[in-house]
């Protein structure tokens, strides 16, 4: 591997669709041969576009839009889709039938996000296929594990959550998606206990930790990369008109990598904590999230065989 890996790391991009074209155009933009997309893949909420006779019309970022032709109304999904969220075109009364469901509504959110991921994984394959790009992507906290089964269906992007890859000749990579508990009781979380020993048994695998790369969700605790608003009761607490931050990361995550102190490790779930840190010898990166606004935020980070030779917070 005479020439060393340029790796291109993203994470948290929530369903933006516009995010995730990025994210495949970074392969091209930044010259990457490794793209990662760590966790949390999958938006949260559907927009019901409900017919009106004449036109469809949506609550859409605090706005009611109308569209009255068939051009207007692909657009206004495009726009949907771009910012994280399902369209989903309904009647009235399809939309008062889901609405008194709670079943139904989510046997529909899980078909939305297995059609979206399907679409995006032949995109995936489009745009990389004979690049000689290597494209992961694995499920986080967020994702429901509806996720699994559709990247389980890509003949062209990995996912190795909860496994060991060997990503070039000389670099293995541990995924771990799964997060610490947080107060949102989303569908990967553990306790730190458990996260701890899951973590044990994944690193089993590994060969040469010492050169490894840890794709770990979330961030090592205390290390900067997981200050959040703090919550009480779900609500955030302000001091003086200020946020008050606090540390959110997992001590099981610290943990695991004071102990086998990987190259690199790459780390998501606390959008507002972009960043970079070393733990030892390890350094470890936090790109941020902005993704509501359509900005990807990513680290590139070139590798040999030994050590980071770059890295580089980046935004697109």
């Amino acid at each position: 591997m005479a020439k060393g890996t340029r790796l291109f790391y993203t994470s948290d991009i929530h369903g933006s669709e516009r995010c995730f074209l990025k994210f495949l155009n970074t392969a091209k933009f930044y010259q990457a041969n490794v793209l990662v997309l760590g966790g949390d893949i999958t938006g949260k909420v559907v927009v019901p576009l409900i017919s009106r006779g004449n036109a469809y019309e949506a609550r859409f970022l605090g706005q009611t839009h109308e569209a009255h032709t068939n051009e207007e109304l692909m657009a206004l999904e495009k726009a949907i889709r771009f910012n994280g969220f399902y369209p989903l075109r309904v009647t009235q009364e399809e939309y008062d039938d889901l609405t008194a469901d709670a079943k139904k509504q989510e046997t529909l959110f899980n078909r939305l996000v297995a059609e979206s991921l399907e679409r995006w994984m032949d995109m995936a394959e489009e745009r990389l296929k004979g690049l000689g790009v290597r494209c992961f992507i694995n499920p986080g906290n967020d994702d429901e594990w509806i996720v699994d089964e559709i990247l389980a269906k890509s003949n062209f992007v990995e996912n190795h959550d909860g496994g060991v890859v060997q990503i070039d000749d000389d670099h293995e990579m541990l995924v771990v998606g799964h997060s610490n508990t947080t107060p949102f009781n989303s569908p990967r979380e553990m306790s730190e206990e458990d996260l701890s020993h899951y973590m044990s048994e994944v690193s089993r695998k590994l060969k040469f930790p010492q050169r490894a790369i840890f794709t770990l969700h979330v961030p090592p605790y205390g290390s900067g990369l997981d200050n959040a608003p703090l919550l009480r009761e779900h609500e955030v607490v302000t001091r003086g008109g200020h946020t008050v931050m606090t540390p959110v990361g997992s001590t099981a995550v610290r943990a695991t990598i004071e102990q086998f102190q990987p190259q690199l490790g790459l780390h998501g779930h606390v959008h507002e904590s972009r960043g970079v840190k070393k733990i030892g010898r390890t350094l470890c990166l936090n790109p941020g999230s902005e993704y509501s606004e359509g900005i990807l935020h990513g680290a590139l980070v070139s590798l040999t065989r030994d050590k980071v030779v770059g890295y580089q917070l980046v935004t697109a």
